[in-house]
């Protein structure tokens, strides 16, 4: 079958043709739909409530499109990286969300109109919303004191404090990390209970939580003395080394050497059973070396704190850390 150059570079040419008209005829379509959806505009209201023990703000977006009739569809609202809710747009083009779950401090809030089949999206302008008290039920964690010391071989202790807040009634678990090398962190207890409770007539009665952080330091262990016995192996090869050859030696001078060969095999032999009970009898009997201690110096201890209900877990706005001196044991 002979195919010429012609017809593969015409082949080409009629794809990248089709290729192009595709993408103008996308580009038609899209212009197309755009004109035959209406543009909208989208205006925010932010009202905040700050009494009571909680900060609630109510969104209210208009959304109204330029040509008969009002948009339908979504309104998100957000403030920042937080997705704060969404609201259907009623038979007047208004969408309301209440909310209680942004933190103390300014929040820019949007609303942002998400379209419709006959409607384009549009995103309002930004809202400052002022929230006097924080609305997330949470705790907080501090230690005292902070700056510790003592010897290695010693022991300190710190008071640590779980505080709840906003509500928060739940079990704080609590550990630590930045420990020197042969030395524990040991809570009293572990899981430290943390509760706000509120009465009837509204108000809220929280009450902390303690426990009692207590590190522990090792000091070395004593050297491995040198006993007189420990190098008699040493000593029992030192007799039988001359011993066999002095053995070997006598035989060959003999016409039964090899009587005397298999003597000497059998002395060296039991030297070797010898040696290898004795220093299983050390092992055994004097243990393994001894550990270095805890290392002299500064140390930052940070408490760690976490409580978990179900799949939600909750975490302090920060962690407290405590400093840590070790000295040179006392002699």
């Amino acid at each position: 079958m002979r195919l010429s150059v012609g017809r593969v570079w015409n082949v080409g040419q009629l794809r990248r043709t089709i290729g192009w008209c595709m993408l103008f005829l996308g580009m038609v379509a899209g212009a197309a739909t755009a004109e035959n959806t209406a543009a909208t505009q989208t205006t925010l209201t932010v009202a905040a409530d700050n009494a009571g023990s909680r900060t609630r703000a109510t969104l209210t977006a208009h959304v109204s499109a330029h040509q008969t009739g009002s948009p339908s569809g979504v309104v998100n609202f957000r403030s920042g990286e937080t997705d704060l809710g969404s609201a259907f747009l009623d038979g007047e083009g208004n969408a309301s969300l209440q909310t209680d779950i942004l933190p103390a401090g300014t929040h820019q809030v949007v609303a942002t109109y998400q379209g419709h089949s006959a409607y384009q999206s549009s995103t309002s302008e930004i809202e400052h919303l002022q929230a006097n008290v924080s609305t997330v039920a949470g705790f907080t964690v501090a230690a005292t004191p902070t700056s510790l010391s003592t010897a290695v071989g010693g022991f300190v202790s710190s008071v640590v404090t779980v505080t709840p807040v906003n509500g928060f009634n739940a079990y704080v678990s609590l550990s630590c990390t930045g420990l020197p090398i042969n030395a524990t962190c040991i809570f009293t207890p572990v899981n430290v209970p943390a509760a706000c409770i509120t009465s009837a007539s509204g108000a809220q009665t929280c009450t902390p939580g303690t426990s009692v952080m207590q590190i522990q330091t090792q000091t070395p262990s004593p050297l491995t003395e040198v006993r007189p016995g420990d190098d008699n192996g040493i000593r029992r090869y030192a007799f039988v080394f001359p011993a066999v050859f002095g053995l070997a030696g006598l035989g060959l001078s003999r016409r039964r050497a090899w009587r005397n060969l298999l003597l000497a095999m059998l002395v060296f032999s039991g030297a070797m059973g010898m040696t290898a009970c004795s220093e299983r009898y050390n092992y055994l009997n004097h243990g393994p070396p001894g550990n270095t201690g805890t290392p002299v110096g500064n140390y930052t201890i940070t408490i760690q704190a976490q409580s978990s209900i179900g799949a939600q877990i909750t975490t302090p706005p920060t962690l407290p850390q405590i400093t840590l001196t070790l000295t040179a044991p006392k002699t």
